[in-house]
């Protein structure tokens, strides 16, 4: 089934047969009907009003021939483009407590266990990209954020985790060069602690492995250090604001729980981060993304902090299928879906605005002793919104390593 076929099925009998009617009445082309039903089906994921409301069909009447198709596509367009332009108004968005039944299993003992590459960077380094390997120890994620991806590539109802992982690991060869590795692509990181061992497994790869950084990256709230975990493991958080925590990312640990567990985490000894993404373009947004800023300087000092990065909303066309297939209320869509580096994004004036109130939130001496990034951005916005920027993805990623491995050692001896 293709794109158009599977959205006009989601709609009810009755509104089917109302576009039905409207594409036959005015003659729309196959083009034009694609955009009109996903328009109406972005309407119905952010509880706005319908598309078929805001025309005014005895204008479109008053006209004839072609330029009556015109003129109703003229005004859903410019209906759409006030909703995607302004700041995303949350305020008459509903609090939805979305339920995510997962049961959690063993995968085959014979499924491998290998190394990936960050799903970001496209061709000709368009984006600037750090290069993260990738280790996936356990697939699928209990959360429900609504933008997120994770849920189309794996079975959506169970999370599996690597079986016999501590020998799989030793089996593993780290390749030439490999020295920054994630295991938050897949899943989160944290969320099943360390009940199916594993992470007493990737302590014991990170101990093996003094040369490489660990990163874990989570957006739970569950305490995970009541024992002591090698240098070279550094633990991360996902943070946003907290309206879009409580309207967009269900489930998760809400914003003061991320930081108190990131709190118990430098007490007993290990590197912590933040990655403050996806920011979201939403009414209050200055003053939100500030105090996360601001929340985090209160709480941390530059030498406990190995990172801190910030990215935007980035969608693929596949992304954006699967958010309207899935049916889900949630207003993450209701933005300027603008064509870049092969994804979806806001335009690069939003970006700018954003990612530089949000770094000039943080003080001076703050931003000058911890590391910190745009993550799959364009490298126009280095400059303006950080001060640096890097001529290619290999100097970019040979200064984080620098600064990486500087706060690993400080903090082991």
């Amino acid at each position: 089934m293709d794109a158009y076929d599977e959205l006009l099925q989601a709609f009810s009998a009755e509104k089917r047969d109302r576009f039905l009617n409207l594409f036959d009445r005015y003659m729309i082309t196959r083009s034009a009907r694609l955009e009109l039903i996903k328009n109406e089906r972005d309407t119905e994921l952010w509880l706005e009003k319908s598309l078929l409301e805001t025309i005014d069909f005895d204008k479109v009447d008053s006209l004839k021939g072609p330029a009556r198709r015109e003129e109703l596509l003229r005004q859903a367009r410019t209906y759409m483009a006030g909703l995607r332009s302004r700041e995303t108004d949350y305020s008459t968005f509903p609090d939805i407590r979305l339920v995510r039944p997962r049961t959690v299993g063993v995968q085959d003992t014979d499924r491998p266990l290998g190394f990936g590459r960050c799903p970001c960077p496209i061709d000709g380094e368009v984006t600037r990209c750090c290069k993260l390997t990738t280790l996936d120890a356990v697939m699928q994620c209990g959360f429900a954020c609504s933008y997120c991806s994770v849920q189309a590539f794996y079975n959506e109802n169970r999370i599996e985790i690597a079986s016999d992982l501590e020998r799989k690991l030793d089996e593993l060869e780290i390749p030439e060069g490999v020295w920054h590795i994630g295991t938050g692509q897949a899943s989160d990181s944290l969320l099943l602690g360390d009940d199916y061992g594993t992470l007493s497994a990737l302590a014991r790869f990170a101990d093996r492995h003094p040369g490489i950084v660990l990163e874990l990256k989570s957006k739970a709230g569950r305490n995970c250090f009541s024992k002591k975990w090698p240098s070279n493991m550094v633990f991360t958080w996902s943070l946003n604001a907290p309206t879009i925590i409580k309207k967009e990312e269900h489930l998760t640990a809400g914003l003061e729980e991320r930081l108190e567990n990131a709190m118990r985490c430098r007490d007993n000894g290990n590197l912590v981060g933040f990655h403050i993404h996806p920011m979201v373009y939403f009414k209050g947004w200055q003053d939100e993304y500030a105090d996360v800023a601001n929340a985090i300087e209160r709480r941390f000092r530059p030498e406990e902090i190995c990172m801190i990065s910030a990215g935007t909303l980035i969608f693929t066309k596949e992304n954006l299928r699967y958010i309207r297939g899935k049916g889900e209320h949630s207003r993450v869509l209701e933005m300027d879906l603008v064509p870049t580096a092969g994804k979806y994004s806001y335009p690069f004036e939003t970006k700018l605005e954003m990612f530089s109130t949000l770094f000039s939130s943080f003080s001076e001496a703050f931003r000058n002793n911890v590391f910190t990034y745009l993550c799959l951005e364009d490298p126009k916005l280095w400059m303006p919104v950080l001060g640096r920027s890097y001529e290619c993805d290999r100097d970019f990623e040979a200064d984080m390593k620098k600064c990486y491995r500087k706060k690993v050692e400080a903090i082991a001896r």
